[in-house]
């Protein structure tokens, strides 16, 4: 299993993807230590665009994780999702080089600009009214630089503290925040993983993580819909893409959003077996891959959200002898939004595909 994978055209900026995993040990300041070490050595000369914990307490672990991880603290994330494996500690991380940073999270590239975004304390409560007030941020982020959900936001990621109780007012909440900005079913939404995740204050129900694009042509964005495999997600009450697709004039990025056993209807399928659920995910991910040039071996890496840990083994097994060897995997316990998912998986691929009439990913 690839802990680092990079990925250049010979144009254009290389990115490099890294996915980890720490050894159990004593307790969690020595797992993190050894995971950052071996962090470090990985880097060369690419620089996090973000920088991913998943702890198994992060409640408890959030100030050590702060400490160690310092040096990154302008890029780092962290959400309580434990590794499957028994481990304290995980990681994900997108990387790249040659790049003008400055300190708030936006890139400055000779092309194109990015801006990765989250609000560190939220003053609401309620997982409505801080889905709400999450928005307000990040729209007000964008606005900044004239952007606005519409036209700049691509992907989010959103953790939802006791998932089963509280992800009810989240939905309604983007939804309703949705349409007062023109997105909808006739239009289009964002690429999202809407998934199980604490945050290291207990009253914080909910997360974002934002990322967004500026100074591309409306046409590089296409959004992914394997009608065949899956339902539109307004079909059961959710707003977001099953995918994004940004072309460059070098590359295409692929965003899968979080991803499980479902059918065209919106029906999970197989309910109660994992195995064949997790067989169902990466046939459902291939399909929206495929839809517009790519191929499961295009990840570089991908997230794998279990209900329970002890179907571990399992997912593991399934998800290895389909993915690519070279595809970054991590494994954490992470229920997904409906109790019958036992298993979701979420990914970025990238690959050469490309359209020369727009600008190169520089």
């Amino acid at each position: 299993m690839s802990e680092r994978t990079v990925f250049t055209t010979g144009r254009g900026i290389p990115e490099m993807f890294c996915t980890l995993t720490s050894v159990p040990e004593a307790g969690f300041a020595a797992e993190c230590e050894a995971l950052y070490k071996k962090y470090v050595e990985m880097l060369a000369d690419f620089s996090p665009v973000w920088l991913r914990l998943h702890l198994s307490d992060v409640t408890t672990q959030a100030e050590t994780a702060r400490k160690i991880f310092q040096s990154f603290a302008h890029c780092l994330i962290l959400v309580g999702q434990p590794p499957a494996n028994g481990a304290r500690v995980a990681l994900d991380a997108w990387h790249l080089s040659r790049k003008v940073m400055n300190a708030n999270g936006k890139w400055h590239l000779e092309n194109y600009d990015l801006h990765f975004f989250n609000t560190p304390e939220l003053k609401s409560s309620g997982s409505f009214d801080q889905m709400h007030e999450e928005f307000v941020n990040v729209e007000n982020f964008l606005a900044a630089d004239g952007g606005t959900l519409e036209n700049n936001l691509h992907r989010t990621w959103i953790y939802c503290r006791d998932v089963d109780n509280n992800y009810a007012g989240l939905v309604k909440a983007r939804r309703e925040y949705f349409e007062t900005r023109g997105l909808t079913a006739k239009t289009h939404y964002i690429a999202s993983t809407g998934i199980e995740g604490q945050s290291e204050k207990v009253d914080r129900l909910v997360r974002m993580d934002s990322l967004a694009l500026f100074r591309h042509e409306r046409a590089q964005i296409q959004y992914l819909y394997a009608l065949e495999n899956l339902s539109p997600t307004h079909f059961y009450g959710v707003t977001f893409e099953r995918g994004t697709r940004i072309v460059y004039g070098d590359r295409s990025h692929y965003y899968i959003s979080g991803t499980a056993s479902i059918d065209k209807m919106g029906d999970i399928l197989y309910i109660g077996d994992v195995e064949k659920q997790t067989e169902r995910v990466l046939v459902n991910m291939e399909a929206l891959l495929s839809e517009r040039e790519g191929k499961l071996s295009d990840l570089k890496q991908v997230i794998i959200y279990m209900r329970d840990s002890a179907d571990y083994n399992i997912i593991k097994r399934v998800v290895e002898s389909r993915m690519s060897p070279e595809t970054g995997k991590i494994f954490v316990r992470g229920p997904v939004c409906r109790p019958g998912w036992l298993v979701e998986i979420e990914g970025i691929a990238v690959n050469a595909s490309c359209n020369p009439e727009y600008k190169d990913f520089i």
